[in-house]
């Protein structure tokens, strides 16, 4: 209780809220751009935090965080465009209830399932974490280890319709990690005469050039084929009735549970647990057959799965030190820099903090409710913004972002052939999400490798000496055969495609 009064007066510190207000309004206005995502506006933001303190710092980057789950839905439901991969399954029948002149309805019910599931994710996440923390003190190398192949497992498992461009794509984000110091011996490795590599490819410019110059490129060029499309007025109809809000309170625990559950898996992402949610509600509904045709209650279920990941990704990045996906890998680099070691040992040291990140999760969702509110007054012009003003500025400040890391043109370097890295792979349909995750966990594999096999003498026995290892491992064998079963059965349906883009 004297950690959670204490971590409550952290998380209250006026620099903190007038971050979490910053965040959410950056956050928001990256959303709701179609394409641009929500791991692109924490890149971006990155660099800025640097000169604040820890908590004010997590308090921008989770504004962002929050309000990218949100954001996207208004595209989604006003032009059918969801804003990032989190608002796929809103356009089910968000854009539908629009074309019925219920747009203001529908944005008002995907603003308050956002906000409740968010929060109950929150609230789950904090009652699992402590758990979680003790359970992962006991780990040591091979138990890492052996977590991690179960890690890379569940990350194949949503890596899109084809396993081979999904390990492809982990390949890639595993070779690049590589560059730099041997973890071990600290001999250089791939660097090629050139000193700033010595200490290997930062994250930050790897993850712009990977989310934010594909998107640039591919909207131009696309936008500039069609000669650009301007949206029409839309009625935006009856507000949400308090009601039609508190009616659907099962759909949000059913929801908010499923989406946790995912959350709490690295790699998993907001864009199943959104799909899980919207069925759960359609199966049990009572009026199933409104689903695709302008549903609230399939709104609610998608939005309120969607949200509740948000605090459940922090689990394994914060307890175990493994991103949940490529924004809380983001993330993560920023608790790294502030000279906090995601991990076992963070929760022993700094229990107040941890409680205060979530506390400021919670705070970043209400002054979404209070932004998003706002916001739906005036969607037809959000979606209007020109892309002729807004990708220079993107570009702009994603080269900044990538220089000022470590003032070096090599990083800026790096950015861009990644970036073109990136444009190749969507265009070939390859996803970007398990090269950024597979980069951010090279390191930690490879380490955790070597000292087991340091320390065993080069014995492959050493990964089945405990219990949990071996768990580990039996979960891995499980998570790779249903991951190949079921690509194998849905292989080329547009429900497995349109989910693992999350």
């Amino acid at each position: 209780m004297e950690v959670l009064i204490e971590s409550f007066w952290i998380a209250a510190q006026g620099s903190a809220v007038m971050g979490a207000l910053f965040g959410v309004v950056f956050g928001l206005f990256i959303a709701v751009t179609p394409g641009l995502t929500g791991v692109m506006a924490v890149a971006i933001i990155l660099p800025f935090t640097f000169a604040l303190d820890a908590i004010t710092s997590m308090a921008v980057l989770l504004g962002v965080y929050v309000s990218a789950y949100y954001g996207g839905a208004v595209t989604a439901i006003m032009i059918a465009t969801p804003g990032t991969p989190n608002a796929a399954a809103t356009v089910l029948d968000g854009y539908p209830l629009c074309r019925q002149g219920l747009a203001r309805k529908a944005l008002q019910m995907s603003l308050f399932a956002s906000v409740t599931g968010g929060i109950l994710g929150v609230f789950v996440a904090m009652s699992i974490f402590p758990l979680v923390a003790q359970l992962a003190l006991r780990f040591g190398p091979p138990e890492m280890f052996a977590l991690l192949v179960f890690s890379i497992t569940v990350i194949a498992g949503v890596s899109g319709a084809s396993l081979i461009k999904g390990f492809l794509a982990a390949t890639m984000g595993f070779l690049l990690s590589t560059i730099g110091q041997d973890p071990i011996f600290g001999s250089s490795r791939f660097v090629f005469g050139i000193s700033d590599l010595m200490g290997g490819l930062h994250i930050l410019p790897i993850l712009i050039g990977l989310f934010t110059i594909p998107e640039l490129i591919v909207r131009s060029v696309a936008g500039g084929r069609s000669g650009g499309a301007g949206a029409t007025y839309i009625e935006m109809g009856p507000a949400l009735r308090f009601k039609e809000y508190i009616g659907q309170w099962r759909t949000y625990l059913r929801s908010a549970a499923a989406g946790s559950l995912l959350g709490a898996l690295p790699g998993i992402g907001g864009s199943p647990a959104a799909f899980l949610g919207y069925f759960l509600a359609q199966r049990f509904s009572k009026r199933p057959e409104l689903f695709g045709r302008g549903s609230i209650e399939g709104l609610a279920g998608a939005e309120a799965g969607n949200s509740s990941v948000a605090g459940a990704a922090m689990v394994p990045m914060m307890s175990l030190g493994i991103p949940g996906g490529a924004t809380t890998a983001v993330i993560m680099g920023a608790l790294i820099i502030h000279g906090l070691t995601p991990g076992p040992t963070l929760f022993a040291t700094r229990p107040e903090f941890v409680y205060s990140t979530f506390l400021v999760l919670i705070m970043c969702m209400l002054i979404m409710l209070f932004i998003g509110l706002g916001m739906i007054r005036v969607a037809n012009l959000i979606v209007r913004i020109p892309t002729q003003i807004l990708f220079p500025a993107v570009l702009i400040f994603a080269t900044y972002g990538a220089y000022a890391i470590r003032n070096s043109l090599v990083d800026v370097i790096a950015m861009v052939l990644v970036g073109v890295l990136g444009t190749l792979m969507r265009l070939q349909a390859i996803p970007a999400a398990p090269l950024a995750i597979a980069f951010i966990l090279g390191p930690f594999f490879e380490q955790n490798l070597r000292r087991s096999l340091l320390m065993s003498g080069g014995s492959i026995d050493i990964f089945v000496r405990s219990w949990f290892g071996v768990a580990f491992l039996c979960l891995a064998l499980v998570s790779a055969v249903a991951t190949a079963f079921a690509h194998r059965r849905l292989h080329g349906s547009s429900r497995t495609a349109v989910t693992a883009n999350g």
